[in-house]
């Protein structure tokens, strides 16, 4: 009878155990010595759950927007509860405490949102840096998704990031190149993704930081913010996310449907490229100026064809692409901000042939899984269009020209620029 009452009691104790939510689990396997250890020494198996992190670095000028992208996020699908093998949806945000108000101090936060059992949105704070931190940096978002990856084990992660941007253009460049002219050096090693302003200006994150800063394998990457639709961005985040989506030309402020982006990132099987079809089918029913949008989602593990077959038609076209003008090329920027060409048309009007154009067709398609564009951006048309952008040497500097071959993971791997 003692026995049995015993036996009967350990197995209470197992259920309870068993059943305990996402706080007890984690507790018992924090700390860098149980962080190193796989998963089958810690004896379970990888929790099949889905983690996406939105990172809202809106502590600029497009914090408004920003504030109601979450509260649209909020208002849409939120994973229920917190249990073992609950997905799981943070968000990491810096946004300033007042509209314009970049002197005082505000600190970048990241916390989990989960729905209870009526539904209720409750929001947990995972972790609170100083009130001097910046959002955009390498050593923040790192730190984030590197908790992340420690707190909640899972088999899928993705990313949301939205902010200013300039594709791979240095900071400021796009704004006022002539500070940039000639160039001192000191700038190469920056690239524009995101912003945090500051009361003398605003910093912006390296390109290739902002990759480096990724330390988990993301099934996407969808980039919510302007002229990041270019190769070069593409390339920097090969190896990093299957599946990146963003847009060659500016955004409008609105963005994303982040109503009802959780729908598309927790589906089963999870959808990123539908995120793209409903953010255009959004803007294409607009009229006027905001009838503007266009959206790409490409996929990074089949870009070897399009690397091979650029790089060949580089070597072949050289002399044409370091002399061509610009002004019959397909371009994605407006203010005569000439860094944003459409990669197609570039060699396209550079003089390939046609069996060379079926070539890089067939390379592109493998790569572009979805591609949209309306009839115009604002005052750009949109006649020839393939999706991505990319530098054209002839129209850029002997600044950009250097900055482009030394830093750009794109050049490097295809010889654009020698």
């Amino acid at each position: 009878m003692v026995k049995r009452l015993i036996w009967t009691l350990l197995a209470v104790l197992l259920v309870a155990t068993a059943c305990s939510k996402d706080a007890g689990f984690e507790m018992g396997i924090s700390g860098a010595d149980s962080a190193s250890r796989s998963s089958s020494e810690r004896g379970y198996s990888m929790p099949s759950r889905r983690v996406m992190v939105m990172i809202s670095a809106g502590y600029n000028s497009l914090s408004g927007y920003l504030s109601e992208d979450l509260k649209d996020l909020e208002s849409g699908y939120i994973p229920e509860g917190t249990y073992f093998n609950a997905d799981v949806l943070l968000v990491l945000a810096r946004l300033p405490k007042s509209a314009g108000d970049y002197a005082s101090p505000s600190a970048p936060v990241l916390y989990r949102l989960w729905a209870n059992r009526s539904g209720e949105v409750q929001r947990d704070t995972i972790q609170v840096w100083g009130g001097d931190t910046q959002l955009c940096t390498r050593e923040t978002i790192h730190e984030a998704l590197s908790t992340t990856q420690k707190k909640y084990p899972a088999q899928s992660y993705g990313v949301v990031f939205s902010s200013h941007g300039s594709g791979w253009l240095p900071p400021g460049y796009y704004t006022d190149p002539s500070k940039f002219e000639p160039s001192s050096g000191s700038l190469w090693s920056l690239r524009s993704i995101g912003q945090d302003k500051t009361p003398s200006g605003g910093t912006e994150m390296d390109l290739n930081d902002f990759a480096d800063a990724i330390p988990m394998h993301l099934d996407y990457c969808l980039i919510d913010a302007c002229l990041s639709g270019c190769v070069e961005v593409a390339h920097a985040l090969k190896g990093k996310a299957d599946i990146v989506g963003f847009s060659p030309t500016e955004v409008l402020a609105d963005g994303f449907d982040y109503k009802n982006i959780t729908t598309h990132l927790f589906a089963k099987p999870l959808d990123p490229v539908e995120v793209c079809r409903e953010y255009f089918a959004y803007y294409n029913a607009q009229s006027g100026s905001n009838r503007s949008a266009t959206i790409t989602a490409v996929d990074t593990r089949k870009m070897d064809a399009l690397e091979a077959v650029c790089k060949e038609l580089f070597e072949a076209y050289r002399p044409i692409l370091k002399t061509m003008s610009g002004g019959n090329v397909q371009g994605y920027f407006r203010y005569d901000r000439h860094y944003f060409y459409d990669l197609r048309d570039i060699l396209v009007q550079a003089g390939i042939s046609e069996q060379e154009k079926t070539r890089l067709d067939a390379a592109l398609s493998q790569f572009i899984v979805y591609q949209a564009a309306t009839d115009y951006f604002l005052s750009i048309p949109l006649t020839r269009v393939c999706g991505l952008s990319m530098y054209l040497p002839s129209m850029g500097s002997t600044y950009l020209n250097n900055y482009y071959k030394e830093h750009v993971s794109w050049n490097q791997a295809t010889e654009l620029v020698l």
